[in-house]
């Protein structure tokens, strides 16, 4: 590809020294080309000539000089060989004798380069007088050069360069003449016409001089310039149609570049961007416009713009924000198609475009109170599944505190029945003994003090029933009755506990403390029960907000399977932090461990004034 290029940079502009060019390389090569291949043939000829008399030689001398070299004749032999000296392509001659070695040498130039000899050995042989056979009695040598041959072609090809060159020179000289009378001239005429043409001049017409190619040419110029007149004729007329509707339509219309800047627009166009004239519109949109900010559309824009005609090949219905001269904004729809195609895609745009300010006000104002209402709707279904479900789980619950009600009555009447039955039997035995055994005595003492340890033991036995129903550590505050539960879990269980208190002792009502209170408890239970833990702590915050925590590491379970599985504890918990104002949150992973987290949304402080109030 940039052979072409080159060649092309290098030829000349006018067509006729182009042509002149053209014809002078042409002669050159062709009747370069036959000299060359002539010289050629002619060079080949005279080394085969040169070989020929080689043989010619060799032979005439291996016939000549038989009889002398019997003879052993030097000065015959020189003779002879002196004949053909002055010959200037013998180089040498050289006559050998069997049984005497070389009898003569003749040498008549400097020996040559070896690709320069031409060299011919002849045995010479001689028939004696009677039957003798016939005898070798020595060798001729002949040594003969090129270089005469070349020297003499060297002169030909000399004189037959001179020769093309002048026949070259008388051929372009009359070429030169002849194509500036009938090409250059009548082209310069017609390249005069054709500048007028375009340069406005409809009505100029070049002159036809001949019937060859330039005057159909010069024919075929006429039809296109009067072609042209009619077809620009046309196109005015069409362009004044085509501003007249565009300067009279309602909506903006503009023709934009890939660097932002608007080519063209119409009225319509600048009134809904709020300029005075289309004039200062497109001075906005200019190259040296400053600040370039102040545009119509910014540069992401329009890039945006370009990179949809790329990849759909037109815009059709685009919703685009803009902002008019005096900083007020708008809503505009676009709808455009690329022009001017390139490289990189459309160079253009040519794009129309219509205020939809107050219609896309009304659509946000539809899609607002099409969402506040929807959010409304998803308020009602969430509250009524909520309420749904805490009817569910308060039938669950109030059931299962039934069972457990019932529960802990069977297990009050039957602890009342065998232990306490038992015991107030064995004393009703021990005190119909002693009635009839005197009052004194060893034995006597002995059974008295049994009678006294099972009074003991039911005493014992009353005071943990009545613990459990309700432990006498909360008429002394929530401190001490969690304080209480912790030594109680630590003694019944293996499991490590301790209890750490942050921040000042907390102050809530009986019912808020006792729900608290039962919440530990039932964590404290499911830890005992299921979580296999060996170390679980008790920590009370009242600093910012009422938090109690209850962390085990044991074994973990799923919390939101429990939940699903029925769980009355866990609803249990979570039914009372409800009633008491209070978010319980369960947080436990498999081999991780369980944290139950009881929280106010208010300060003790707060509480406890909202508390009083109330009272």
């Amino acid at each position: 590809m940039m052979w072409p290029a080159l060649l092309r940079s290098c030829l000349p502009r006018s067509l006729h020294a182009q042509l002149m060019l053209s014809l002078l390389v042409l002669v050159t090569l062709v009747a370069g080309g036959s000299a060359f291949v002539e010289l050629r043939q002619a060079q080949e000829r005279r080394l085969v000539e040169l070989d020929e008399r080689a043989n010619r030689i060799a032979h005439l001398f291996s016939q000549s000089l038989a009889q002398p070299l019997w003879n052993v004749d030097r000065d015959a032999i020189v003779r002879q060989l002196n004949t053909l000296r002055p010959s200037p392509e013998v180089v040498r001659l050289t006559v050998t004798a069997t049984n005497y070695g070389v009898l003569a040498d003749v040498r008549n130039a400097p020996t040559p380069r070896p690709d320069e000899l031409v060299v011919r050995i002849r045995p010479i042989e001689y028939t004696p007088p009677g039957d003798a056979p016939r005898e070798t009695v020595g060798e001729v040598r002949v040594e003969l050069t090129r270089a005469v041959a070349a020297h003499d072609l060297a002169a030909a090809r000399g004189a037959a360069l001179a020769t093309l060159a002048l026949v070259l020179g008388v051929l372009y000289i009359a070429t030169f003449l002849l194509i500036r009378q009938l090409v250059r001239d009548p082209i310069r005429r017609l390249e005069e016409m054709v500048d007028r043409i375009a340069g406005g001049d409809l009505d100029a017409r070049c002159t036809i001089e001949s019937r060859a190619e330039l005057g159909r040419l010069a024919a075929r110029v006429n039809v296109m310039a009067e072609r042209l007149r009619t077809s620009t004729a046309s196109l005015r007329e069409s362009e004044t149609k085509y501003r007249s509707i565009i300067e009279n339509s309602l909506e903006g219309i503009f023709v934009l570049d890939r660097n932002g800047r608007l080519h063209d627009a119409n009225r319509a166009m600048a009134r809904l961007l709020g300029y005075a004239d289309v004039a200062s519109l497109l001075d906005t949109s200019a190259e040296n416009a400053q600040p370039v900010a102040a545009r119509p559309l910014t540069a992401a824009q329009v890039a945006r713009l370009f990179e949809t005609l790329e990849r759909t090949g037109e815009i059709a219905g685009l919703e685009i924000p803009l902002t008019r001269a005096d900083g007020a904004a708008l809503w505009c729809q676009l709808n455009a198609r690329g022009t001017g195609h390139g490289e990189a895609g459309p160079l253009r745009l040519e794009g129309q475009l219509t205020d939809i300010s107050a219609r896309r006000q009304a659509m946000e104002d539809l899609t607002r109170h099409r969402d506040q209402l929807e959010q409304e709707v998803r308020e009602r279904v969430r509250t009524e599944l909520e309420l749904r479900d805490s009817r569910e789980q308060l039938r669950q619950l109030s059931a299962h505190q039934e069972s457990v009600r019932e529960e802990e009555r069977r297990q009050i009447a039957m602890t009342i029945h065998d232990e306490l039955g038992q015991l107030l039997t064995a004393i009703k035995m021990d005190i119909s003994l002693l009635k009839r055994m005197p009052i004194h005595g060893l034995e006597w003492k002995n059974k008295a003090a049994q009678m006294s340890e099972l009074v003991e033991r039911t005493i014992d036995i009353v005071r943990n029933i009545a613990s459990h129903l309700r432990p006498a550590a909360l008429n002394f505050g929530l401190l001490s009755a969690l304080e209480w539960l912790v030594q109680d879990f630590a003694r019944h269980n293996a499991t490590t506990c301790s209890f750490r208190l942050e921040g000042a002792e907390p102050s809530l009502s009986d019912d808020r403390a006792t729900a608290v209170f039962r919440i530990a408890q039932e964590a404290l239970t499911n830890v005992s029960r299921h979580a296999q833990a060996s170390r679980v702590e008790v920590v009370l915050c009242t600093v910012g907000q009422f938090v109690l925590e209850i962390r085990d590491d044991g074994i973990g379970f799923d919390v939101a399977g429990a939940a699903k599985g029925g769980s009355y504890g866990l609803q249990g918990m979570k039914e009372r932090a409800r009633m008491i104002g209070a978010q319980l949150r369960i947080v436990s992973a498999d081999t991780a461990g369980s944290i139950v987290r009881l929280q106010f949304g208010e300060s003790p402080q707060h509480c406890a004034r909202i508390e009083a109030a109330a009272d």
